[in-house]
């Protein structure tokens, strides 16, 4: 029924938002829309711990519906405006976890939903000049290149970077306030924000799933910064960096277990895009330490099972890297300017225990390198069909290698502009 409510709501918003924008000339209201459906074949198991070589030789498949995206924007005057996400995921499960003190502490899973439908975004935008803009709400954090462009048309392959999602929350958004602007040709943005959780840190995904999404309510005992600036002085060529700090040990369930102990998190982003048809290529690189990595390991396997978290050891540093490149053919085999054609590559590397605290096993099963090629063919940039063959080689021993087959659609468009 929450589901149904949700769904009843946002479409009686967007109403709403449209008969007032009608009724004064300076008001305006948008909306667009994004999403992708994909099918997936794995010629490999699921479990990697299947035996000592990997998973196991397979013959499965998948079909999906990763996202579909609603972004209604709300002008009040031209320089005052409200921006907002509503995302329906993989037409999926939704469950949240409450903490009961009333039951002694416990942790309580509730399956609320039958499908996912969250608010991913919702912020205040104000423009006061070029050289300085604040964004106050739930916003994208400003890292990387995928976690600020990260609709379908903004990467090649069927799947985001796997590099990226597997080490950071994928399409990271928190609550806070953003300054950004530009100067000088260049583009910054500093942002205070709620920090992670560090309960949900582990040896497969470093800190992503410390990312705030299982409890009703976001902790902000613990803060993080972030700063942005990339230079954009060159035609068609964007290059900068990126770093995120902040304290993860104040926003757990039960921060008492870790009373006194810090865990400052610090991820460094180096990326860089150029985009000049017929090329496009993009890069980015990621490294990110965890402070007393060896003493949120030792906390989190004390946690309760009920809190549904890996409790597996966690990395002192991680990394990963991606580039990827793609030509658009169209023009050389002679089809309507409406469409483009780009064949791509990319590879990338990530390894989410890089270094490891003493007594700790750093798991070679976690060192991976993917390789993907494909094409991408685009109508009037608003629909796009992908196919792509990745291939992913495990660890440093002898496990076994996995491949996969993606074909999908992803489109992108403005339906009330």
């Amino acid at each position: 029924m929450r589901n149904k409510y949700s769904v009843l709501t946002i479409v009686m918003l967007n109403l709403l938002f449209l008969a007032y924008a009608q009724e004064d000339d300076e008001k305006h209201f948008s909306l667009e829309l994004y999403g992708n459906m994909i099918y997936q074949h794995f010629d490999y198991g699921a479990n990697q711990r299947a035996t000592t070589t990997g998973s196991k030789d397979d013959n499965r498949a998948i079909l999906d519906i990763p996202k579909f995206a609603l972004e209604p924007e709300f002008s009040f005057t031209k320089d005052f405006f409200l921006e907002a996400e509503i995302e329906f995921e993989h037409l999926g499960t939704g469950s949240a976890l409450e903490l009961e003190y009333e039951e002694f502490g416990e942790y309580e899973f509730e399956s609320e939903k039958g499908g996912e439908v969250q608010l991913e975004e919702i912020h205040l935008n104000k423009r006061f000049t070029n050289e300085l803009n604040v964004r106050v709400g739930r916003f994208p954090i400003p890292i990387t290149l995928y976690n600020k462009k990260h609709k379908p048309m903004n990467y090649f392959s069927n799947t985001p970077p796997e590099s990226e999602i597997n080490i950071l929350p994928s399409t990271w958004n928190e609550i806070g306030v953003e300054v950004f602007g530009s100067a000088f040709n260049f583009n910054y943005n500093l942002a205070l924000v709620n920090g992670l959780d560090a309960s949900g840190f582990s040896s497969e995904r470093w800190i992503a799933e410390g990312h705030q999404t299982k409890f009703e309510f976001v902790k902000a005992t613990n803060l993080a910064t972030i700063l942005r600036l990339d230079y954009a002085g060159i035609n068609n060529l964007l290059f900068g960096g990126s770093i995120y700090y902040g304290n993860s040990t104040g926003n757990r369930p039960k921060p008492e277990d870790m009373e006194g102990i810090d865990a400052h998190v610090t991820i460094t982003s180096l990326h860089a895009q150029y985009i000049s048809d017929p090329v496009i290529i993009r890069s980015d690189y990621i490294y990110g330490n965890l402070e007393n990595s060896d003493l949120v390991s030792q906390r989190n396997a004390r946690l309760s099972v009920n809190i549904q978290t890996p409790r597996s050891p966690v990395a002192k540093n991680a990394i990963a890297y991606y580039i990827e490149g793609g030509y658009n053919i169209a023009s050389i085999i002679s089809i309507p300017t409406e469409f483009k054609l780009y064949p791509f590559f990319r590879y990338e590397y990530y390894n989410t225990m890089k270094e490891v605290e003493k007594g700790i096993f750093a798991n070679p099963r976690f060192e991976r390198s993917l390789y993907t090629f494909g094409l991408n063919f685009i109508w009037n940039d608003e629909v796009v069909f992908k196919a792509d063959y990745s291939s992913r080689t495990v660890g440093k021993g002898s496990f076994n290698t996995e491949n996969t087959i993606s074909v999908g659609i992803g489109f992108l468009t403005s339906v009330i502009n």
